[in-house]
């Protein structure tokens, strides 16, 4: 393959990449709704320092058959850094806030949860199918 062709086939990859992440952009969104929901930013504020998974679990009192689940929530949310992944102990891992997920603190006067779920409802987010 000579120089441009092998040129042309990373500016398709990349072309593709993104492609995909803006396809999959509206899970970021949905993870965030999800976390809002279930109240994880308060979850680790209260518990006072990063949480690991299976205190998580606990905290919010699901099945620990959904720890799988729970787990790539996470992934997802440390991943768009809107919760950040630190270790405890020197080996378990445990999460723990950002900024972003400060402002998600429903006691604090500046929480944007009310503002993020209102943008991420499906009430809002309906017409946009339509373009």
């Amino acid at each position: 393959m000579d120089a441009n062709q092998d040129q042309g086939a990373k500016e398709l990859l990349q072309g593709q990449a993104q492609l995909y992440k803006l396809m999959f952009s509206h899970l970021s969104s949905m993870s965030l709704k999800c976390a809002i929901e279930l109240g994880i930013a308060d979850i680790i504020h209260s518990h006072g320092r990063a949480i690991t998974l299976s205190e998580l679990v606990s905290a919010l009192d699901i099945q620990p058959t959904k720890t799988t689940g729970l787990f790539r929530l996470m992934r997802l949310l440390v991943h768009s850094s809107c919760f950040n992944k630190t270790k405890v102990n020197g080996q378990e891992e445990a999460y723990g806030l950002t900024a972003a997920s400060t402002l998600l603190i429903k006691d604090k006067p500046y929480c944007m949860s009310p503002t993020v779920s209102a943008f991420v409802d499906p009430l809002f987010v309906a017409p946009f199918q339509s373009l």
